[in-house]
């Protein structure tokens, strides 16, 4: 006499493939999400915090946000790239560099006749100060003394920290 089945053994047969296929789904694709998710959050991170990777840090007050920054052994000079976050032009823009590379302080200045809304580049020329060698660390202080688009004479300073290219 052969064997009936019976329908809940049936659907519990069908049930069981349907969550091998899963797994087997998953373990075969799962590496890939993996990986795809580990390439993403490394674009993420280097493509958004570029000072942090190559080491220069800058922290900031609000008002001109230093988006990024070098200082230059070739021609001793710090190259600020700078954005306008006050939503107007910046006139009368003085950048007063204080702080120490290699050890040796420095003080030095440079005045922007202004600063639009767009990133802009701002160089300051330390070569009076210090010949400036490659590998060596710097802790600088910029301070920004401008007036907004009110007239008011506004301070924002930026803590720099890296080493000489």
């Amino acid at each position: 006499m052969p064997k009936i089945k019976r329908r809940s053994e049936k659907n519990m047969f069908f049930k069981e493939q349907k969550g091998q296929s899963a797994l087997e789904y998953l373990m075969t694709y799962g590496w890939a999400l993996i990986v795809i998710l580990i390439v993403i959050v490394a674009v993420i991170v280097f493509w958004i915090q570029p000072s942090q990777v190559g080491g220069n840090t800058c922290s900031t007050t609000s008002g001109i946000l230093v988006t990024n920054h070098q200082l230059s052994a070739t021609s001793d000079d710090l190259s600020l790239i700078l954005s306008n976050q006050t939503a107007a032009s910046l006139t009368n823009v003085d950048i007063n560099v204080t702080g120490t590379i290699g050890g040796v302080s420095i003080t030095d200045s440079n005045t922007l006749a202004t600063l639009g809304t767009i990133q802009q580049t701002a160089v300051v020329d330390i070569t009076d100060n210090k010949d400036v060698a490659t590998g060596e660390t710097y802790s600088l202080q910029v301070t920004f003394n401008y007036r907004d688009a009110l007239a008011r004479t506004v301070t924002s300073t930026c803590n720099t920290t890296g080493t000489v290219a």
